[in-house]
C-alpha cells in the first residue's frame, strides 16, 4: 500500500513542476511582451547600447562637419 502511494506522490510531484515551468514559460514568452513588456527596461535589455550608439553617431557627425569646415577655411585661405 505505500508502494503505490509512495508512485503516486512522486508522479503527482512531477506534473505539479512540470505544471508550473510551463506556466511561467508561457508567461514569459507566450503573450504578446509577456509580464516585461509592460516595463519601460524593456528597451534597454534588448538594446543596452543605443544610447551610446546614439551619442557616438552624433559626435562622429560633429567631427565630419568639423573637419568639411577646417578644409573649407584651408581653401580660402589658401588663395
Amino acid at each position: 500500500m505505500q508502494t503505490e502511494n509512495m508512485g503516486l506522490v512522486i508522479i503527482l510531484l512531477v506534473v505539479i513542476l512540470v505544471g508550473s515551468n510551463l506556466l511561467m514559460l508561457g508567461m514569459a514568452r507566450g503573450s504578446r511582451g509577456g509580464f516585461l513588456g509592460n516595463s519601460k527596461s524593456t528597451d534597454a535589455l534588448s538594446n543596452p547600447w543605443k544610447k551610446q550608439n546614439d551619442n557616438f553617431g552624433e559626435l562622429s557627425r560633429r567631427v565630419r562637419d568639423l573637419k568639411s569646415h577646417a578644409e573649407e577655411d584651408e581653401d580660402t585661405s589658401e588663395l
